[in-house]
């Protein structure tokens, strides 16, 4: 059974701090999957406390999903009602946990399908993902076995991972950013990996627990035709109910031009998605030193100290490069098992195992 003590701490900094609930305001508390609902009681909770005046709570279980995927017909999944748009924009903060049952509930279910919703439902989306908002994956058994974790271990560490002090770790994360700004050119050097960018220009934002949790990375996005080379994602993962070991992919002038993976056939349909799927819309840098391992649960895995991660698909408002996209697909690149060596600007900044340059040395 989950520590209350910790899950109430939990609850107190994703509503004071995370999305700052403020008195008066509207809150929409989302649960996928109906495990989720210790946590959500204890946010309803501080919510309420906080004096919030109203707290719409949802559980939608992706059970259901399945059953609309095989019975909607084309009118059902291009729906998207105006008033589902006015309640959304009503709101002022969401916050979302999901606790899914099966991983692969949605396994069976044609990717095109999927592609259609998501395409119809991007702009209720996007009108909520411009609100303050928070993202968790709660500890439940389904995520445990994922992880290939004991619940005990599995839920000590996805608390422990999200309970830091992240005044602190915005203080780490502003030091390294202040480093990234003056940047222009990243040459990134591994097993299977000699990729060149530039982030030249680009914006670059901290994650210290406001939007996503755990947190931990700072981020921007490349230049969109800059990316060349290639690079092998080497922590695996799990997209679109899809299992990846590995991803490889070579690219010229920021599109991937040859994509591999032990999961070929799922790879080249996420990237055939649409024209932006592609390009990277974003590159970032993990942080969170409590995460030093891959869970296959992407909400963790990309926030793994001594790592990057790349997104393809759709950039970020507040670090665009002009890439859009349905997908927005992390992919990870631990530097250990890469031996990675890592230049900026053409200087080496990390070696195979340390950041090697004075002014990143604190990261070690």
């Amino acid at each position: 059974m989950v520590d209350r003590t910790k899950l109430r701490k939990l609850a107190d900094t994703i509503a004071n701090y995370s999305i700052a609930v403020k008195k008066g305001e509207k809150v929409l508390l989302r649960g996928y999957g109906f495990d989720s609902y210790p946590l959500i009681k204890e946010i309803y909770c501080e919510c309420i406390k906080a004096g919030a005046i109203q707290v719409d709570v949802r559980f939608s279980m992706d059970e259901l999903s399945r059953l609309f995927f095989e019975h909607a017909n084309e009118k059902q999944m291009a729906y998207l009602g105006e008033l589902e748009k006015k309640v959304a924009d009503s709101y002022d903060a969401m916050v979302q946990i999901v606790a899914d049952e099966n991983p692969y509930e949605l396994t069976g279910v044609n990717i095109k399908k999927i592609y259609q919703v998501q395409k119809a439902r991007k702009p209720l989306s996007d009108i909520l993902h411009k609100k303050r908002w928070c993202l968790f994956y709660y500890p439940n058994l389904a995520s445990a076995m994922f992880a290939k974790k004991s619940m005990e271990e599995w839920e000590d560490f996805v608390l422990d991972s999200c309970l830091l002090d992240w005044k602190k770790e915005e203080v780490k994360q502003n030091k390294f950013r202040e480093v990234m700004k003056k940047v222009k050119n990243i040459h990134i050097v591994g097993e299977e990996t000699d990729l060149r960018l530039s982030v030249a220009g680009q914006h670059w934002l901290t994650c210290c627990g406001k939007c996503n949790l755990p947190d931990g990375e700072i981020f921007t996005s490349p230049v969109r035709t800059s990316v060349n080379g290639v690079i092998r994602y080497n922590v695996p993962t799990h997209y679109q109910s899809h299992d990846f070991e590995w991803v490889k992919l070579t690219l010229k002038d920021g599109k991937v031009v040859k994509e591999e993976s032990n999961n070929q056939k799922a790879v080249t349909e996420i990237l055939n998605t649409d024209g932006g799927s592609r390009y990277f819309g974003e590159f970032a840098f993990g942080m969170n030193d409590m995460i030093l391992e891959g869970t296959r649960q992407i909400l963790f895995d990309e926030k793994m100290g001594k790592s990057l991660h790349m997104a393809l698909g759709k950039c970020y408002d507040d670090a665009p490069n002009g890439n859009d996209s349905s997908n927005h697909w992390d992919l990870i690149f631990k530097f250990a098992p890469a031996k990675a060596e890592i230049w900026f600007d053409g200087k080496k900044v990390y070696d195979k195992n340390k950041w090697i340059d004075k002014r990143l040395v604190f990261l070690n």
